[in-house]
């Protein structure tokens, strides 16, 4: 079972890739039944969908490159909290830290300690 680093602004968190996998899948269903969904999310929202494809770790969700302004993470922030409704209780977790990360409330790095799985 593969696993992926999550970072955004020097931050992240380790997650099992079945885990992340779950989270944007619902993640990413909220955002395109966002009305209207930005265009300017839909490369984000391919390229996610192409890493959701990766079996055996690795994935790279390149937050950094598509979130660098706040009307973006605000949307995918927004999307988000829908999507932790309905995300399946497996990845609720990777979920809850991909949303506290983007709110910039994670604090741990690729080295820290991995307790929060």
């Amino acid at each position: 079972m593969g696993t992926s680093y999550v970072e955004f602004r020097k931050h992240g968190f380790w997650s099992r890739d079945r885990y992340l996998s779950g989270w944007l899948t619902t993640l990413i269903s909220e955002v395109r039944a966002a009305v209207p969904m930005a265009p300017r999310l839909q490369p984000l929202i391919s390229h996610w969908e192409m890493q959701n494809e990766i079996d055996g770790g690795c994935m790279a969700l390149d937050l950094d490159g598509f979130l660098q302004d706040d009307e973006n993470r605000g949307c995918i922030l927004s999307a988000g909290a829908s999507a932790l409704m309905r995300t399946p209780d497996e990845s609720k977790r990777t979920g809850q830290l991909f949303l506290a990360l983007l709110r910039g409330e994670v604090i741990t790095d690729a080295s820290s300690p991995i307790d929060y799985l």
